[in-house]
């Protein structure tokens, strides 16, 4: 047990206390909901400590059900594919995806042209030329975002080596790379869609407002946007 005799500040105890606390609480909930939790059946073992991966070591050592699967890639713990680090990763406002639509790929705040010229959305005659130009929007910002992952991934070693955690990667030390080196396997990363959802959101909204119920017009739409929405 941890005690002010070892040295150890007790007073992080209580947070840490109620954090599992509302930790096991959700977990319980999702399971009786009969929602996956994330407890994972395997029988890996752990490459750098020795200890046998369960499902139930994987639940009572992780922080929260979201935390691991949100903010690393998932890969193997053992020691060949595992993943020693954060890998590079492109992060993304997609929200621009649906402004660029609306202004013709044309960014407001920096008066540049960043989005492809997907036409005047006040011309377009039906929520399907909407949603085609917000997919060449989409594909046009998640190609600059995976060419910037996979550059910083092929270049991560040449910028900064990282001695501590490759003495401490079994694989780098047997094979005298770092551990960011991209040579050998390695878990995989993946562009993050940040404000996605109001994507959809806005899709809908203009959908079925403007397309559907025809209560707006997309004239309409884009002048009140230009007056931050008085208007409407």
């Amino acid at each position: 047990k941890v005690t002010e005799q070892s040295g150890f500040p007790t007073s992080h105890l209580v947070s840490a206390s109620i954090l599992r606390s509302r930790t096991r609480s959700r977990e319980n909930a999702l399971s009786a909901s009969g929602t996956d939790s994330g407890t994972l059946p395997c029988q890996m073992t752990r490459s750098w400590w020795k200890t046998p991966c369960t499902g139930t070591a994987i639940r009572s050592r992780r922080p929260g059900p979201g935390c691991i699967r949100q903010c690393m890639s998932p890969c193997p713990t053992t020691k060949h594919g595992f993943q020693p680090m954060r890998m590079a990763a492109a992060t993304a406002n997609t929200a621009k995806m649906i402004e660029y639509v609306l202004w013709d790929g044309f960014h407001r705040v920096v008066q540049m042209q960043m989005g492809p010229k997907t036409g005047d959305p006040r011309k377009f005659k039906d929520f399907e030329e909407l949603f085609l130009a917000w997919v060449s929007q989409m594909e046009w910002l998640m190609n600059i975002l995976v060419r910037t992952v996979n550059l910083g991934r092929a270049k991560d070693h040449e910028f900064f080596g990282r001695p501590f955690l490759s003495s401490i990667s079994e694989r780098a030390v047997e094979s005298g790379l770092d551990a960011v080196s991209p040579e050998g396997e390695r878990g995989n990363c993946w562009v993050t869609f940040f404000t996605w959802v109001e994507n959809g959101d806005s899709l809908a909204a203009v959908k079925k407002l403007v397309f559907d119920e025809k209560k707006y017009t997309m004239d309409g739409l884009i002048t009140a946007l230009k007056q931050n929405g008085k208007g409407m």
